[in-house]
C-alpha cells in the first residue's frame, strides 16, 4: 500500500538582500517577480515513510539540513537518510553563504544570509512537518516522460551530449491527483544576472503551472543540469522570456494526458561516499586568470562576457585558499521501478545518462543539489577551457570516477 501527503510554504525573503547565482551582480534584490516557495512530499510505502522536499533558492548547506533531519527524526522518528532537502538552483534567490560574498566589504555585509539559514530551518521543518500532521491518503502512482525540443539544451554547445527529458509523477487518489514530482535537467538561469528581482525562475514557473493543472504544486526535482540551460535558445534575459520558455516546456509536458503505471515498494537507500584534498596550484591559476581578463576586455557578447567574468571571479576563491578539500555524499533511493540517484552536485548530463542507463527499473532519475552544495562534475576533457571545471572543486577526473562509482551502484553491483 502507498499514501502520500504534500505541503508548500512561502519561503520569500521580506527584505532587500544579496542574490546567489551571479558573480557580476554585487546589488541587493529589488522587489519580487515571484514568490519562493518549499515543498515537500511524505510517502508511506508499505508502511515505512520516506520524505522528499525542495526549496526554490540556489543552494542548501549541510548545516540546515542536519539541523532539521534532526528535528524530523525527534518529532516523527524517521530515520536522517529517509528524508531528502534539495534545492532547484534558481539564481535570482537570496545568497546564504557567507564565503560567497568576497565582494562585500564588512560594512556592505549585513548579516541577512545568518538570519534567513534560521528561517529557512524553521520553515523547511515546518512544511515537512505538515505532511506528518495531514491525514495521509492512499494513491495510485502514474508517470510520463517527455523530451523537450527547442528550448534549451547542452548550455556549452549544440550537438554536445544533453538530457532533455522532463518526467512527471503524479499521485492519483481515486481521479483527484493528491501529489506530484516533476524532474527536469535545466539551469534555472532564464533571468540574467540584471535581473535584481527575487524569482524562483525556471523551476518555479514550471511548479506553478502544474500547480494550474493539476491541481497541487509538484515537488521539483533538478537533475544532472550542470552544463543544461537556454544558452543557445534565449531570446531575452527578463520576465517575457520566462514566461516564453516556461510555457514552451509545460506545454510540451502536457501535450499528451497518456500515463504509465508504477509499481513502488518499502524505500531502501544505499549511501555513497568521496572525498579528496589537493594543493592549490596559484601559479597557473593565476596565469588562466590573466588570459581570461585579457579575452573580457575585448568580449562584447552579454553571454561570453558574463561567464569570463563568472570564471574570474570562481578563480579569486580559489586563490583565497592554499588547499581544497572535496567531499561528495549521494544515495541510491530505490523505491520499486523508481530509483533515484540523489547528489549534491552539478553533473554534467552526460554522466546523468550514465548512471540512469546503469538502473534496472522501469523509471531511472537524477536529483541534483540534494542534502548540501558540491560543485560542478565537469568532463576531464574540458578543465581549463570551460567556466564550470573552473568553478568546480573537484580535481580533474574526479567527474569520471564518481560517475562510474554511482553507476556500479545504481546497476546494484558490489565490489
Amino acid at each position: 500500500m502507498i499514501k502520500a501527503a504534500t505541503s508548500t510554504r512561502y519561503v520569500t525573503p521580506q527584505e532587500s538582500c544579496f542574490m546567489g547565482g551571479y558573480g557580476m551582480r554585487r546589488q541587493k534584490s529589488e522587489g519580487v517577480l515571484d514568490e519562493l516557495k518549499c515543498t515537500a512530499l511524505l510517502l508511506e510505502i508499505e508502511g515505512k515513510p520516506i520524505v522528499f522536499c525542495d526549496v526554490e533558492i540556489l543552494m542548501i548547506t549541510t548545516e540546515i539540513v542536519v539541523a532539521v533531519k534532526e528535528r524530523l527524526q525527534q518529532a516523527y522518528g524517521v530515520q536522517p537518510e529517509m528524508v531528502t532537502i534539495a534545492t532547484t538552483h534558481t539564481h535570482a534567490g537570496p545568497e546564504i553563504r557567507s564565503e560567497r560574498l568576497p565582494m562585500f566589504d564588512e560594512e556592505s555585509d549585513d548579516g541577512f544570509w545568518r538570519q534567513y539559514q534560521d528561517i529557512l530551518k524553521e520553515k523547511i521543518y515546518a512544511t515537512i512537518a505538515d505532511c506528518f500532521e495531514t491525514e495521509l491518503r492512499e494513491v495510485e502512482v502514474w508517470y510520463r516522460t517527455v523530451k523537450i525540443e527547442g528550448l534549451y539544451g547542452n548550455r556549452n554547445g549544440i550537438g554536445k551530449p544533453e538530457d532533455k527529458d522532463v518526467t512527471l509523477v503524479v499521485f492519483k487518489g481515486g481521479e483527484r491527483v493528491l501529489a506530484a514530482i516533476v524532474n527536469i535537467s535545466c539551469h534555472p538561469t532564464v533571468l540574467g544576472a540584471q535581473n535584481l528581482q527575487i524569482s524562483s525562475d525556471l523551476l518555479g514557473y514550471i511548479s506553478r503551472g502544474v500547480k494550474e493543472r493539476l491541481g497541487v504544486y509538484p515537488l521539483m526535482m533538478q537533475g544532472a543540469s550542470g552544463d543544461m540551460s537556454n544558452r543557445n535558445y534565449r531570446q531575452g534575459h527578463d520576465a517575457p522570456e520566462l514566461t516564453r520558455t516556461g510555457e514552451g516546456i509545460l506545454e510540451q509536458l502536457f501535450a499528451s494526458q497518456a500515463m504509465a503505471p508504477l509499481n513502488l515498494s518499502q524505500p531502501v537507500v544505499e549511501p555513497y561516499h568521496w572525498e579528496t584534498s589537493y594543493p592549490v596550484d596559484k601559479d597557473a591559476l593565476r596565469n588562466l586568470q590573466a588570459q581570461i581578463r585579457q579575452q573580457m576586455a575585448l568580449e562584447e557578447n552579454y553571454d561570453k562576457h558574463k561567464i569570463l567574468l563568472s570564471s574570474d571571479y570562481a578563480i579569486d576563491l580559489k586563490l583565497k585558499k592554499e588547499e581544497i578539500t572535496a567531499n561528495f555524499d549521494a544515495a541510491i533511493i530505490r523505491l520499486g521501478d523508481i530509483e533515484i540517484c540523489k547528489q549534491p552536485g552539478e553533473l554534467f548530463s552526460r554522466f546523468g545518462m550514465q548512471i540512469k542507463a546503469a538502473s534496472k527499473a522501469k523509471l531511472p532519475l537524477i536529483w541534483g543539489y540534494a542534502d548540501d552544495y558540491g560543485g560542478y562534475l565537469a568532463d576531464e576533457g574540458e578543465y581549463g577551457k570551460t567556466y564550470e571545471s573552473i568553478m568546480s572543486p573537484m580535481p580533474k577526473g574526479a567527474s569520471e570516477e564518481i560517475t562510474d562509482d554511482l553507476a556500479r551502484l545504481m546497476a546494484g553491483e558490489t565490489e
